[in-house]
């Protein structure tokens, strides 16, 4: 039942691509199939996830509102957004090949010691916005093994590991306000048609830039204490490394390309150029496409949770935006410059404070974003808003505790994941709170 994944990665693909929507909705019962099938061997978090959301699709059933219309919507926003994490996780495939990065931190400690934060903080974006939760592995696992042969004291190591590591979390936590390859941009990008992720970036590299100014006096004097006093020439970046950076950019800049060319929008250019370059790799590293199916196949299948977890946000949010009588929500928000703001800040709040509570951003996000689409519909305007959601996106992803990089970082640290997202990142989310409340006004 393992196959379902690949073919239905390939049907929204191709609905993405002929703009064909049946194949979406083929794609979404490909995907309920395989979930159902293999229901035992998710986590316990999409299981309850998946229960909230099968209990509202029966009070959905049950109240005279549904049609086989709306059906197929939510079929195909499952689909899309499954598709979503898998077209994109593929890079794993090439991660496994990408591991002996061991000059990534030498290469990056060798720099001038004023600006070592911004050097791991872009770096870790870059990579990131192709390799998304790779670029933490990677990251953590080389760091290990630079510590263990750099002859450091414990402080230095204690020090340096926190200054690593929360760097590259904030490196990662840029990936919504820069990148198109985010989730946040492929969830307000579909949900806001008329949202284009070029006319975010303004807004996200303002974003992006103020976080920059915020953490560098934080942690630049931990990374310092990782830097080598030797004398020696600077040593020039192993060719995996070069050829890693390059590549991001080199993608990033294909989909951009694309997105202004043709009807496809960046995250969609994304969703569809990522896999062509992975299998394109693949085969000229001479892997049959036997061989690619399989790789293909496992790596879609050691991701069923997170896409499960998406795909049902997404038909959870549809839900709730069925739901709930947004004409009503209309006469309360209003259209003045001051409701926008309130309804801006109130979003960005609400994604904070939910993941807190254990409920992941991108449920979050997708719930705001759908009801945000029904009050579009009604003419309101959503720049504001929309912008305040990916700031707050981008702040919830360092401070949940539940999410994926937390636990992650945390597994490799040794510490809890409470520690990593309010000892390490609750001071700088509290001082960047404020200004990111503002940036929507210029919008």
């Amino acid at each position: 039942m393992t196959a379902l994944l690949p073919l239905a990665l390939f049907c929204e693909l191709l609905a993405l691509a002929t703009r064909t929507r049946p194949l979406s909705v083929a794609s979404g019962v490909l995907l309920s199939l395989f979930f159902v099938w293999h229901w035992r061997s998710l986590m316990p978090y999409p299981r309850r996830l998946a229960l909230v959301t099968l209990g509202l699709l029966g009070y959905w059933l049950l109240s005279g509102a549904a049609s086989w219309e709306q059906g197929q919507r939510l079929l195909a926003a499952a689909a899309y957004y499954g598709a979503f994490v898998g077209a994109l996780g593929l890079m794993h495939c090439q991660a496994e090949r990408l591991r002996p990065l061991g000059e990534l931190h030498r290469r990056l400690l060798a720099g001038s010691p004023a600006l070592l934060y911004p050097s791991y903080l872009l770096s870790t974006l870059t990579i990131s916005s192709i390799l998304s939760f790779g670029m933490l592995t990677l990251v953590c696992g080389s760091l290990e093994r630079h510590l263990q042969h750099g002859g450091y004291s414990e402080t230095q190591r204690r020090e340096g590991r926190r200054g690593v590591m929360v760097t590259a979390l904030r490196g990662f936590a840029l990936v919504p306000l820069l990148a198109p390859t985010s989730v946040a941009v492929a969830i307000l990008t579909r949900e806001l048609p008329g949202l284009s992720w070029q006319a975010l970036l303004p807004f996200g590299l303002l974003a992006a830039l103020l976080l920059l100014l915020i953490g560098w006096p934080l942690e630049n004097r931990r990374l310092r204490q990782l830097r080598r006093t030797e004398s020696g020439e600077t040593p020039a970046p192993p060719q995996s490394l070069r050829s890693l950076l390059l590549g991001s950019l080199l993608g990033i800049a294909l989909i951009a390309l694309l997105a202004a060319f043709t009807p496809l929008s960046a995250t969609q250019a994304a969703m569809l150029l990522v896999p062509l370059a992975v299998v394109g790799v693949l085969r000229a590293q001479g892997e049959g496409f036997g061989a690619i199916h399989t790789q293909v196949r496992d790596t879609l299948a050691g991701m069923r949770n997170e896409t499960f977890i998406f795909a049902c946000s997404a038909v959870l949010g549809g839900l709730v935006a069925a739901l709930v009588p947004v004409d009503v929500l209309v006469v309360y928000v209003g259209t003045s410059p001051l409701a926008l703001f309130g309804l801006g800040s109130a979003g960005m709040l609400a994604v904070i404070a939910l993941a807190l509570l254990g409920v992941a951003p991108i449920i979050s996000l997708n719930l705001c974003a759908a009801l945000l689409a029904q009050l579009a519909a009604q003419g309101v305007a959503i720049m504001q808003p929309a912008v305040a959601l990916l700031a707050g996106f981008s702040l919830a992803m360092l401070l949940s505790p539940y999410g994926p990089s937390a636990l992650m970082l945390a597994r490799h640290a040794g510490l809890s994941p409470w520690h990593i997202a309010f000892g390490w990142n609750g001071r700088f989310v509290l001082l960047a709170l404020g200004p990111l409340l503002l940036v929507p006004l210029l919008a």
